[in-house]
């Protein structure tokens, strides 16, 4: 079986499709949601489909090498429920709509669908580290993400998701989430240039280590600018 370490263009060019449709998809369907006010459910039905459609075409292409960019963002989603914990809590700057199942002060989407979002920008990080230089590529999916992601921060609040207050805001997304995801992506190709390095074990305690730099990135810039 051809690995990631061996695989051949056609197979990469699949992949990279693969993944950009998903972060279309992903778009289009929260800024849609934004329209609607459905809540929960809606962020439930996009963030499962996401996560299904990951793993079936893994499964179908055996492709290990998304595999395991699959296996470190679910350690990472899955931590980041502390810093989710925090901004409730602490900050009292984020509040999640009621409704739906939770785990400590967050949706039971909330682990995956930062799951499916770090896979998307985990491997298009590594795709540009791939094309130029580690600092470039981890400043342009760092920029990236820094636009990216607050668009869904945006959205959810027309989506009756959740929603910011008590902050520096522009729009419905405060400054220091801005700063924040920007130092979270900023760290993904050198993370995905280890995991492919290492042992399989080495993604889950890769993804643990990028969940603890959510919340540190979060509580930096909350820190500096919040």
């Amino acid at each position: 079986m051809t690995t990631f370490l061996q695989e051949t263009t056609e197979s990469a060019d699949r992949r990279l499709k693969f993944v950009l449709f998903t972060l279309a998809l992903t778009v289009a369907w929260n800024f849609s949601s934004s329209f609607l006010g459905w809540g929960w459910m809606t962020a439930t039905l996009i963030t499962f489909l996401i996560l299904l459609l990951n793993l079936v075409y893994i499964y179908r292409y055996r492709d290990a090498w998304l595999g395991r960019i699959l296996l470190f963002s679910l350690a990472a989603g899955w931590t980041e429920l502390l810093a989710d914990r925090w901004l409730v809590n602490v900050t009292g700057t984020l509040a999640y709509a009621p409704g739906g199942p939770f785990i400590l002060r967050s949706p039971l989407y909330m682990p995956f669908a930062w799951t499916n979002v770090l896979v998307q920008l985990a491997y298009l990080g590594w795709w540009l580290s791939n094309r130029f230089r580690l600092p470039l590529a981890s400043l342009l999916i760092g920029l990236f993400g820094a636009i990216n992601i607050p668009l869904y921060e945006q959205w959810a609040k027309g989506a009756n998701w959740w929603v910011y207050s008590n902050a520096r805001m522009i729009g419905s997304t405060p400054w220091y989430i801005i700063g924040g995801e920007l130092l979270i992506v900023f760290t993904l190709p050198a993370l995905m240039r280890l995991a492919q390095k290492t042992p399989v074990a080495w993604s889950l305690a890769l993804g643990v280590a990028q969940g603890l730099w959510i919340w540190a990135a979060c509580a930096l810039t909350y820190a500096l600018i919040g």
